[in-house]
């Protein structure tokens, strides 16, 4: 019995692997729901629980020869070591994995933010420079504030276009819609709950990054995108994130999406193109 790849949040979530922590979790009497294979939040409230027995932060995932699978598959519960003290931010988490709950509740559930090395896989950030670079100023270099203002470079903004990209609509540039979009229908068949509950927050926004006044924000060019969740807006900052975002943030970035959940400020509601993207998208807006 071995698990090829991790479960839960921000994990791979491959189906024969779900299958096996759902019967694993169900045989330490922590109810995941249907053992289907498909990691929703209900599996990941289940993680939580379980994990709330013997570690003093849970993070709702579940990693090959990590501690969490080491219980796991010790098919006694007896097995496991006394808890440990629990910090106010871990009570907190265990309370609300064990509570009754709904799958829109588990949805914008927190859990501490996955390790930066476990996301955002092969995918490097872009900068203000190298967005530059590649797609030119949106506005005058002189022209920013930390407020919104509309793109006025002619090449750049005949690319920008509102459209649905399926849960919502969004105005930002067109290869990047075209991108989200992709990448949203992957995100319907495969976390349905979390498609259904999405929204947004906006995506072009041409003002300086929170808190500078010199870096020019990703959102300026179109290409970043922040979401919500039945209309929640996970907190930036707090290190915590929404079990709906840890979800669907693998997928995203199978398509190249960078999540803000690594970003040195934490800024899990934030998704933009990585450097791979932006790289592609170059020559078709020139």
């Amino acid at each position: 019995m071995s698990l090829s790849s991790s479960v839960g949040a921000a994990g791979r979530n491959y189906r024969t692997d779900v299958m096996l922590v759902q019967r694993l979790l169900s045989k330490h009497d922590v109810n995941p729901g249907p053992v289907d294979g498909l990691c929703g939040p209900r599996t990941v409230r289940a993680i939580l629980a379980f994990q709330s027995l013997f570690l003093s932060q849970p993070d709702g995932r579940v990693d090959p020869q990590g501690d969490t699978w080491r219980h796991l598959s010790n098919a006694k519960a007896s097995a496991l070591p006394p808890k440990p003290a629990q910090s106010p931010a871990a009570t907190a988490v265990r309370a609300q994995a064990l509570t009754s709950s709904t799958p829109n509740q588990d949805l914008v559930a927190r859990v501490a933010k996955p390790a930066r090395t476990s996301i955002n896989q092969g995918l490097v950030a872009v900068s203000p420079a190298f967005m530059v670079q590649q797609l030119g100023q949106p506005r005058s270099a002189a022209d920013y504030s930390a407020n919104c203002q509309p793109i006025t470079n002619a090449t750049l903004k005949k690319h920008i276009v509102t459209q649905s990209v399926g849960p919502f609509s969004v105005t930002g540039l067109r290869p990047a819609l075209e991108s989200m979009r992709t990448a949203l229908a992957q995100v319907k068949r495969e976390q349905p709950a979390v498609y259904a509950a999405l929204g947004t927050a906006g995506m072009l926004c041409c003002r300086y990054i929170r808190g500078s006044n010199k870096n020019i924000s990703n959102h300026s060019w179109g290409t970043a995108v922040d979401v919500t969740l039945k209309g929640v807006l996970d907190k930036r900052g707090d290190n915590m994130v929404q079990v709906g975002l840890t979800l669907m943030a693998p997928i995203m970035n199978q398509h190249g999406w960078y999540w803000g959940a690594a970003f040195g400020t934490e800024d899990a509601m934030h998704f933009e193109a990585s450097r791979s993207l932006v790289s592609k998208w170059t020559a078709l807006l020139r």
